[in-house]
Formats: structure tokens, C-alpha cells, sequence
């Protein structure tokens, strides 16, 4: 089967997802959100911001939450399947194939 990931915007990335685990992607995606929910200061999902102000200070600095949909396909692959189940594969002429759609 066909997912693809947006962000946003209609335009997006596509993959392949083998039938047997298709019906398991909407509660990964759910279990990947909580996850990401967990992270706490410096991880490879996180990247720092601070916001200096007119002078020269800084107002703030945070770690936020960075990832795509590689990410989330890797931590399929990694935490659920143990192996390269799904992986990312050149957009279809059409989305007609898509039965997966996720918009982060």
C-alpha cells in the first residue's frame, strides 16, 4: 500500500507500507506523538531556539520538537518492526494509489 505524508501543503512524501502492517499505521502515529510528547531537552527529534531581543539578551531558549516523515518511518522500522519494512519511494503520477494519507 501507498502513504503519504504531508506537512502542511498538499505536496508530500510517499511510501511503501506492506498490507500486513497498513492497519497499524494510525495507531503508531498516535504512539510516535505520544513519544515525541515525552522528549525532554537535547535528543536527534529536537532542535535548540532562542529568541535574542533588541538588546542583545536572550529572552528564551527552548529545545522544539523536529522531525519528518523519514523520522516516523524510521521509528516504525526500528521500534515495531525490528527490520526496513516501510520505506520512502518516488511519487506516484497521481495520488489515486494513496490509501494511506498523514498530515503532520
Amino acid at each position: 500500500m501507498i502513504m503519504k505524508i504531508s506537512y502542511y501543503t498538499p505536496d508530500g512524501f510517499y511510501y511503501y507500507v506492506p498490507d500486513q502492517h497498513a492497519e497499524q499505521i494510525e495507531a503508531w502515529r498516535i504512539e510516535f506523538s505520544d513519544f515525541l510528547q515525552s522528549i525532554e531537552g537535547k535528543h536527534p527529534f529536537t532542535q535548540y531556539m532562542e529568541s535574542i531581543n533588541f538588546d542583545d539578551e536572550l529572552e528564551y531558549g527552548v529545545f522544539i520538537r523536529s522531525y519528518g516523515g523519514d523520522d516516523f518511518m524510521d521509528w516504525i522500522n526500528v521500534e515495531k518492526l525490528k527490520c526496513r519494512g516501510i520505506y520512502r519511494i518516488p511519487a506516484p503520477p497521481d495520488d489515486s494509489k494513496v490509501g494511506i494519507r498523514i498530515d503532520f
